[in-house]
């Protein structure tokens, strides 16, 4: 279906995905929707958008969107650094244990959902690798989606492009879902209390420095390095290691968190300025990941894969949910946590973000980052013991 705005048309095109994440920061500063995260706002805004036909769909189309692409390819490598630099490697050891228990447990629970739904839905003669290439998805985000389905030979199978559509549809409703939780006030029984900010923690905070156009210089400087270096390093360090994975995101990641602990005081008057820079990238690449949600496609290839995904993300939910009491996980834990585990470290990072828990956003970066490690793995098993 051809948009208002076609793809060639790159300054609208960016002009709309910019336009999406102002709208969803500005609502969120007014509270013009409550309690709905301003992140919430940009993706549905932008997933409206690209259903009415007014930008181009993102993905489900044989239409390549530059803009889009360079959301993808650039965005994202930079914003992890930018807002890792108030990183502190020894308070994430302390707080991250709680974040990566609950990862561990919402991916028991898309191992155990999986079977359920193989059991309850007939997806064909090749349902085993569908089931593992959906299940790898699921742990760990879909940077597992093309690795699971090239090591499983399910890259030329008809419903592989089918499968890409839902995925994007199913986990993007899921992620909009998991920002309404907090207000859900039948579920908070199963939560334990939130912890309190210290009230030092809060007051260096608003010691931070302003934003300034040294600061914002220097802040993306470093972290366009940083992204450079370890993209430079990705293959060498895949090659040396012999894995198919992108380990680019990963190097990036602890290249950023190396210099932010190794120079933690010069850093410091950058904290405030790069961590706006780096979730204003973020609100960005989420209108875009909003943007590719395609209804068409997902119309056209039947509700038995829709479904599909669907009991695995509701038995995911209500596993993670129900051992929230038993291990003490408070709300924000098992959303971050399920962010993780279904669309990876570049959702679950800016959601602890816009949903004021800063002291998240490293480990959610961390545990996405081992479900991209796990998530093949686990894949390629479940279809090997379903075919």
């Amino acid at each position: 279906m051809n948009s208002l705005i076609q793809a060639d048309q790159h300054f609208l095109v960016l002009t709309m995905v910019v336009a999406a994440a102002a709208f969803g920061i500005w609502s969120e500063y007014k509270k013009w929707f409550g309690k709905v995260s301003g992140i919430l706002v940009t993706m549905i805004s932008m997933s409206i958008l690209a259903m009415a036909g007014v930008v181009p769909v993102g993905s489900g189309t044989n239409v390549s969107v530059p803009v889009y692409d360079m959301v993808f390819d650039y965005f994202i490598p930079v914003s992890i650094p930018l807002l890792l630099f108030s990183s502190n490697i020894l308070k994430i050891i302390r707080e991250s244990g709680k974040l990566l228990l609950a990862f561990i447990v919402g991916a028991v629970g898309v191992v155990v959902g999986c079977f359920v739904a193989a059991s309850v839905i007939d997806l064909g003669a090749d349902s085993g690798n569908t089931a593992g290439v959906i299940a790898a998805t699921l742990v760990g985000g879909s940077i597992n989606f093309v690795a699971t389905g090239e090591t499983l030979n399910f890259s030329t199978n008809p419903y592989f492009s089918a499968t890409i559509a839902v995925d994007n549809f199913a986990a993007n409703l899921y992620v909009l879902f998991l920002f309404l939780v907090p207000a859900l006030a039948f579920l908070k029984r199963f939560w334990s209390p939130t912890p309190v900010e210290p009230a030092d923690e809060g007051k260096e905070q608003g010691e931070q420095a302003p934003v300034t156009m040294e600061r914002m210089a220097i802040a993306l400087f470093l972290a366009i390095g940083i992204a450079a270096l370890g993209g430079w390093l990705s293959p060498f360090i895949q090659h040396l290691i012999g894995t198919e994975l992108n380990l680019s995101i990963l190097l990036i990641t602890l290249l950023a968190l190396l210099v932010a602990n190794l120079f933690p005081a010069r850093l410091k008057p950058l904290e405030n300025t790069s961590f706006s820079i780096g979730l204003w990238m973020m609100y960005a690449f989420l209108a875009v990941i909003g943007a590719s949600t395609n209804i068409y496609e997902v119309l056209k290839v039947g509700p038995s894969l829709l479904l599909f995904y669907l009991i695995i993300m509701v038995f995911h939910f209500l596993f993670l949910t129900a051992s929230a009491r038993l291990f003490k996980l408070n709300v924000y834990d098992v959303i971050v946590a399920s962010a993780a585990n279904v669309m990876g470290p570049s959702v679950a990072a800016p959601m602890a973000a816009s949903l004021g828990q800063k002291r998240m956003v490293t480990p959610a970066i961390l545990v996405g980052i081992l479900g991209y490690v796990m998530g093949t793995f686990i894949g390629v098993s479940i279809a090997i013991v379903l075919s």
